[in-house]
């Protein structure tokens, strides 16, 4: 059973290539017999044919929303078709040969070799050592059973059923060797992803190291400057109440009104105190701090609220978990500073083992394309700090439709 695995970059591309060889060979192996006289019939009927299944497989492997629809299912089949395809040409021309001596048995056996490599080379190239074995005994077996209706007194059976031999151990030495290399080329690949993502891990570990520590010295010379300069100001005016005996009336008016500006003070000295030494993620936790910062951002924009978070969430890295709380702060900002939205929706899920903030609202919306990177930072910086990660930002808004940001965080993170 084939794994559903992702395709191998320019596997397709090279898959088209391959076709387009493969057709050249058909043509000029159909005009040089014919020109020998050589064939009867239609010889060009097989170019017609070979034009028209190569034609369609292109259009196939072209097509990316098949490649979705059908997983893992995709590229076999186009594989299993080009077998079949290329076992269908061949024999349409071992039957058109009139002339035993224009083509022998070897040359009818090597000639189908290399009509059969290419996709074993695909499959080696995609898959593992035991899927090259299954290609070169079903395509053998195919060949076999062909060869079985193919009664010619000038072909020599005996023969190509050597070459076919021949030529099935040469697919399978060929595709272990190519299934090896491709083997240690996804360790060496997966390797170097895992060790980037401990490099990012590590990077934001220690910028969330030196932002901590920053707060604490703000919080230190907060306390140590502002918290003390109030706390002296509010004993001096406490000695000025004490002043009631001689100046009643002005005393008071002043202590009064010293005392409250002094509490006052103290009290936004301790808030930024404590918004210095915490964050929201670190006092709520994400699904929590989504929830307030959703509500607060339509509770300011007068807008309907819908929010689709999950029950549970699995632990995430606390990068990870600051990238997506700074994604849908910014969304949030923008949608209440510019889309008067009406309603705003919030989605989080799980997806494939991938983790999508959604949030959408049904603004003003405007055009990505028109918006100026050097003028609009947010969005230039929600691209930044998503760059940082193996995920996708996605912005879609047109004019008066309103606006969809979707963040995808890929499994490993």
């Amino acid at each position: 059973m084939m794994k559903n695995t992702p395709l191998e970059p320019g596997l397709l591309s090279i898959f088209r290539l391959f076709l387009g060889i493969q057709f050249g060979l058909i043509v000029l192996n159909v005009l040089s017999h014919a020109h020998l006289g050589q064939l009867s019939g239609c010889p060009f009927c097989i170019v017609a044919v070979a034009a028209a299944g190569i034609l369609l497989l292109c259009g196939y492997l072209s097509w990316p929303w098949l490649a979705t629809r059908l997983g893992r299912h995709y590229l076999p089949l186009a594989l299993t078709f080009s077998i079949f395809l290329s076992l269908l040409i061949h024999g349409e021309l071992i039957r058109s040969f009139v002339d035993p001596k224009g083509f022998s048995s070897d040359e009818s056996a090597w000639q189908i070799f290399l009509f059969l490599f290419f996709p074993l080379v695909l499959v080696a190239w995609q898959y593992n050592f035991r899927t090259v074995a299954r290609y070169s005994f079903l395509s053998a077996g195919l060949e076999a059973i062909m060869l079985h209706f193919t009664n010619y007194e000038w072909f020599h059976q005996t023969v190509y059923q050597r070459s076919m031999l021949e030529r099935t151990t040469v697919f399978l030495a060929v595709g272990y060797v190519i299934a090896l290399i491709m083997r240690r080329q996804r360790e060496q690949r997966q390797s170097l992803i895992e060790a980037n993502r401990q490099l990012r891990h590590y990077a934001a570990t220690l910028e969330q190291l030196a932002v901590t520590q920053e707060r604490n010295r703000m919080s230190r010379e907060l306390h140590d400057t502002l918290a003390h300069t109030l706390s002296g100001l509010a004993v001096q005016l406490e000695a000025a109440r004490s002043l009631w005996q001689s100046a009643p009336e002005r005393s008071y008016a002043m202590l009064e009104d010293s005392l409250l500006a002094t509490r006052t003070g103290l009290t936004e000295s301790r808030k930024a105190i404590q918004a210095l030494r915490a964050s929201p993620l670190e006092d709520l936790g994400l699904m929590l701090a989504l929830r307030n910062l959703a509500e607060s951002a339509a509770g300011r924009s007068g807008a309907d609220l819908s929010l689709d978070l999950p029950a549970k969430l699995e632990t995430l890295a606390p990068d990870v978990e600051q990238c997506v709380f700074r994604v849908a702060q910014e969304a949030l900002e923008n949608i209440v500073r510019h889309a008067e939205a009406q309603h705003i929706t919030l989605q989080l899920a799980h997806k494939d083992s991938r983790l999508i903030l959604s949030i959408i609202d049904d603004g003003q919306g405007f055009d990505p394309a028109q918006v100026d990177g050097r003028k609009h930072f947010g969005l230039k910086g929600l691209r930044e700090r998503v760059a940082m990660f193996t995920s996708k930002l996605q912005i879609d808004s047109q004019v008066g439709q309103g606006t969809t940001i979707r963040l995808i965080l890929e499994p490993g993170q």
